[in-house]
């Protein structure tokens, strides 16, 4: 019965029916609930992927297959993974029990890992899965409602192999320089943010959002 429940709570979340709080539920109850439903919904398309996102949630900004989200004054930075999507690349991930939070995912033939780290007050909650990353820094009230919206939007990831095939080729590296490494957490420091700022995301006005302005956000709201 409480895992009916639990799937009701989170069928009413993912529809936009109603703004549903789990904040009774811990972190192990709410991944295994959120990733153990499929789902086909979709309201962000790109050329070859597809995504949901949850009430609540926004579209900020993208440049190539690089997303920045905004959530309540809090930004996710996502990554889609076209070329490791393509080439079946796996790695193992190590849980990590220094971390506030890290545990391996494995749902629906689908991979990843989540790991959260405590610093300066704030979580930097760090999540791969079906072959995209997402990553945040926020505040303790607000962690289970992030990490919630985050295992939405990565679980709905839907791929168009035919059109990927025609995007990506046989060669591995030939939408960027670099190579970001979504199967290894950064933990405090992530080198996916730095590269996001550095080499990807340039918004149309002004820079990257810093901690400090991250900060001015949540104190507005």
């Amino acid at each position: 019965m409480k895992k009916i429940i639990l799937l009701l709570l989170i069928t009413l979340c993912v529809s936009g029916c109603s703004v549903v709080r789990l904040d009774d539920q811990n972190l192990n109850e709410l991944v295994d609930t959120v990733l153990s439903n499929e789902s086909n919904l979709a309201n962000q398309v790109f050329e070859g992927y597809k995504f949901y996102l949850p009430k609540g949630v926004s579209f900020f900004d993208k440049n190539d297959f690089n997303s920045v989200l905004l959530d309540h004054g809090y930004y996710y930075y996502l990554y889609i993974d076209v070329v490791s999507h393509q080439h079946k690349v796996t790695k193992e991930y190590s849980e990590n029990s220094s971390s506030f939070y890290s545990r391996k995912l494995d749902f629906n033939d689908k991979t990843g890992y989540i790991e959260i780290n405590l610093s300066n007050g704030k979580y930097f909650v760090e999540m791969m899965y079906n072959y995209a990353k997402i990553e945040a820094w926020v505040s303790e009230k607000d962690l289970k409602d992030a990490v919630t919206s985050m295992l939405l939007v990565l679980s709905s990831v839907q791929y168009n192999d035919s059109v990927l095939a025609t995007l990506v080729g046989d060669n591995i590296l030939n939408y960027t320089e670099e190579s970001i490494d979504i199967f290894q957490p950064k933990r405090e420091e992530s080198e996916f943010l730095e590269y996001e700022q550095e080499y990807i995301y340039q918004p149309h006005e002004g820079e990257l959002p810093s901690e400090d302005q991250i900060q001015m956000d949540e104190e507005i709201k």
